[in-house]
This record gives structure tokens, C-alpha cells and sequence, in this order.
């Protein structure tokens, strides 16, 4: 008979965010994360069990927020758009059906056939930005009745929230975006409502009232003269979601460095603790990647061994930002550093923690596009793990592991099952179907015995 754990085992989930990547020949046809060292990771893969996943599934390109959110257990509910998540990072107001758009000032071109092309715009100051969202703020559509609520950002950007106002149905933020993106040829562009949105007529409507703004902050801004335009991206409508805690039956910690993960803690109930280096952290040299996970590392690890929460997320963006360098060395580098600073998790024994180590998408460091679509790399290491014989950590390697593939909703239920965490599917303690155990449940009262009566063999 085996050994029955009084309390289940903590969950630690390490993201090193784009760190996947491409193979490339000045790299002898290996990928970044293939040609460094990273004696760490490979230790941990020797103690441990290596297998891949595909984020949104082969070849589909994944963003951050949207890999997050599966890899969290979230697959089976609407995604409220990144812009939510900017909201509700930034501290925006957000109440249910309240629709939110992310604004961004770009410089632009007429085109000989009419319309815009983008030309620059991204990461400047745009000092009068402010001022000019400031005009905006409060601007009714009268068509419709929605009022709409600009939020400055630095670098000219705002986060933009729509409210039902005068209007008899509340706005849908199944909206396209206006922001042709950045490695796209296409021209700025007109929202639509999305041919899958809930609400069809509700989405036409935010739609028709988004274009009316987004004329209203053209003439702002002074468009086209000016060479000028705000852009509108991410929408989405704001939806209370279970808990995490509801979910998977655990507290759980994000400890993280960016708004976005802020607003992600805040959408399903977890912890936020901001910690680490902020920003790129190898355009000077002067921020160290390692410094910025181990900090991590240490915040995470001190809420788990304290018993203060289950579950905790250290993310790191370092390996991201420095494929977006296009830099090949300047990201093999930065792997190695991160590697350097995941030396504590080798200290913490096999049997205290439940870890896993993964990136959320590939980002090459050459091409054109932001991410890309195939596996990223996974290894799990904890005490009932059945150790496969991996001794390096990378993705070829990770192929041959013993996990095999996963799908990007079934990591959180594996790490849930090594915790002793599971929730076993043949009982039903709650009206829906957890991940894991529930914390509580609603009481059964005998009929003759009154509620606030102590049986006497209680």
C-alpha cells in the first residue's frame, strides 16, 4: 500500500516566455535553446519527465495571453480579448458586459488607392498623446448610445472601455481590429463584428460605434494632415469567469513583471506579486535575466513552502525579448543566463514540489512573424514522476521524451495528478466538473436535526 500524503504536494509552473524557437544554420541547424548550456534544465530533465505541446495546436500561431489562459484551464470558456487584460492590469474599471478596445497612435500614409498605410509609430513617446485621448474621454455615439471611456497609456497608447450608456443592449466586443498589425501589408482598417460573435446584433452595433470613434480621434489628432491615426485592437467584452481556485480546488500566485499577467491574475482570482526586472532586459546589458528569475524563484517558492498557496506561476520574458532583438547570439546568451537562474529549483527535493518547466510559443529570432506555430518544450519533475532518461532539455529532445504530446489544456490536470490534487471524474461533489479536488462544497443538513445543532457524534 503506498504512502498517503496528509497534505497535497505544491505546484510550481516556470514559463520561460518565447524561448522555443527555430533551428538556423548559423547555429549548425539547431535552435537557440539547442546551442546554449543550460546544465540546470538539463538536470532537471534527467531527474524528470520531458514531453512537448502545441499551444493552440500545429502550425497556429499563439499569443501570450491566449497560450496562458488554456495552459491555466480556461480552454473551455470565451477569452475576453488581451484588452481586458490590459484593463485590468492598468486598474480600469471592469464590470460584466462592459466592452474594452486597446488604442495605439500610429503614423501613418495615404495610399494612392485610398485608406492608410501604417508606417511607424510603435514604442514612440507621442508626448501630446494625453491630451488628445483626454478629448476623447467621454464621447458619446448617439446612434447607438454607448459612451466610451479613454484611458491614456504611455507611449500613446489607451486602453478604451465602451459602455452600454443610453443604448437598449449592452456593446459586444466581438469586434475585429483597425490595427493591420505590424509584419502585415495590410492597410488600416475597418472593425466588423466577428462572424462567431455571441451577440450578432449587439457586435454590429459596437462595431458601426468603434469606426464613429475612431473618425472622432482622427479628427483629434488631426488626421490626415498630422500623419497621424489612432488604432483600435484586442477587443473584447468583459465576463466574470470561475476562480482558479473554483476550478482546480487551490490557491494559486502569479509572480510575474508585466501588466498583462496582472490583469490575467486579476481576470481568474489568482494572487499577483510583481517581482523581477522590468522591460527588455538585453537592450543594455545592464539588466541581468538571471537576477530576474531567481527573484522569481524565490518569491514563488517561499509562498508554496509557506503553505500560503498551492500553486504559483513565475513567469520571465527575457527570452522573448531578446528574440525580438533578431539577435541569434544575444538570445542563446540570454538562455544561458536564465538557466544560471534557475539553480535554486535544483536545491528543492524531488518529493516537496511538483515543477514544471515550459515556455508558453516559439518566437524566432529571424522572420517575419512575431511567434510561431510549432511545439514547445515541457519537462515535469516531482515525486511520483516516472523518470524517462532525458539528459538534455531542448526541443528535439523533448519529442523523445516520455510525456510524449500533450495538449496545452491537459498540462494543468497532469500537474494537478502528480500533487495528489486530481479530481476523480467518476464523482460529482459540485453542479460542475473541477480539475481538481474542490475546496468546498455545499452541506448536507439532516432535516431533524436544526443547522445550528452539533450532532453529538460530530
Amino acid at each position: 500500500m503506498g504512502v498517503f500524503r496528509e497534505e497535497p504536494v505544491p505546484i510550481l509552473l516556470v514559463i520561460l516566455d518565447g524561448m522555443a524557437d527555430r533551428p538556423y544554420s548559423e547555429l549548425g541547424s539547431r535552435t537557440p535553446l539547442e546551442a546554449a548550456s543550460t546544465p540546470v534544465m538539463d538536470r532537471l530533465a534527467l531527474e524528470g519527465q520531458s514531453g512537448f505541446y502545441y499551444p493552440l495546436g500545429p502550425g497556429r500561431v499563439p499569443s501570450t495571453e491566449l497560450s496562458h489562459f488554456r495552459l491555466f484551464g480556461y480552454d473551455g470558456y470565451r477569452f475576453p480579448g488581451r484588452a481586458c487584460l490590459e484593463a485590468l492590469g492598468h486598474d480600469v474599471p471592469c464590470t460584466p458586459n462592459d466592452a474594452f478596445s486597446f488604442l495605439a497612435l500610429r503614423r501613418v500614409v495615404r495610399r494612392a488607392a485610398g485608406g492608410f498605410c501604417v508606417v511607424g509609430g510603435y514604442g514612440e513617446a507621442f508626448e501630446d498623446a494625453p491630451a488628445g485621448y483626454a478629448k476623447l474621454n467621454g464621447w458619446e455615439d448617439g446612434p447607438t448610445g454607448y459612451r466610451f471611456e479613454v484611458f491614456p497609456l504611455p507611449k500613446g497608447e489607451a486602453v478604451l472601455r465602451i459602455l452600454q450608456g443610453n443604448a437598449p443592449m449592452a456593446p459586444c466586443g466581438e469586434v475585429t481590429d483597425s490595427d493591420p498589425f505590424f509584419f502585415t501589408a495590410l492597410p488600416v482598417l475597418r472593425p466588423r463584428p466577428t462572424t462567431s460573435a455571441s451577440r450578432p446584433e449587439a457586435a454590429a452595433q459596437t462595431a458601426d460605434a468603434l469606426d464613429r470613434f475612431l473618425g472622432e480621434a482622427a479628427e483629434t489628432f488631426g488626421a490626415p494632415r498630422s500623419g497621424h491615426l489612432v488604432v483600435s485592437k484586442w477587443t473584447g467584452t468583459y465576463e466574470d469567469l470561475p476562480a482558479f481556485e473554483e476550478l482546480t480546488g487551490t490557491t494559486g500566485t502569479i509572480v510575474a513583471s508585466t501588466r498583462v499577467m496582472r490583469g490575467l491574475a486579476r481576470l481568474i482570482g489568482l494572487g499577483f506579486i510583481r517581482s523581477g526586472l522590468s522591460a527588455a532586459l538585453v537592450d543594455t546589458g545592464l539588466k541581468n535575466p538571471a537576477e530576474d528569475i531567481a527573484s522569481k524563484l524565490e518569491r514563488s517558492l517561499a509562498l508554496l513552502s509557506s503553505g500560503e498557496t498551492g500553486f504559483s506561476h513565475a513567469h520571465a520574458k527575457a527570452a522573448d525579448d531578446a528574440s525580438h532583438t533578431g539577435d541569434l547570439a544575444s538570445k542563446v546568451g540570454v538562455i544561458e543566463e536564465l538557466d544560471r537562474g534557475l539553480e535554486a529549483l535544483l536545491e528543492v527535493p524531488q518529493d516537496r514540489l511538483v515543477l514544471c518547466v515550459t515556455s508558453d510559443h516559439c518566437t524566432p529570432v529571424g522572420g517575419r512573424t512575431v511567434h510561431w506555430g510549432d511545439s514547445v518544450p515541457l519537462l515535469v519533475r516531482g515525486p511520483h514522476v516516472r523518470v524517462d532518461g532525458a539528459s538534455s532539455f531542448d526541443e528535439r529532445s523533448a519529442t523523445r521524451g516520455g510525456l510524449g504530446q500533450l495538449g496545452a489544456p491537459d498540462l494543468l490536470p497532469y500537474l494537478l495528478c502528480h500533487a495528489d490534487r486530481a479530481h476523480f471524474l467518476g464523482a460529482r461533489p459540485i453542479p460542475t466538473t473541477p480539475l481538481g479536488v474542490p475546496s468546498t462544497g455545499e452541506p448536507w443538513f439532516y432535516r431533524g436535526v436544526s443547522q445550528t445543532e452539533t450532532p453529538r457524534d460530530a
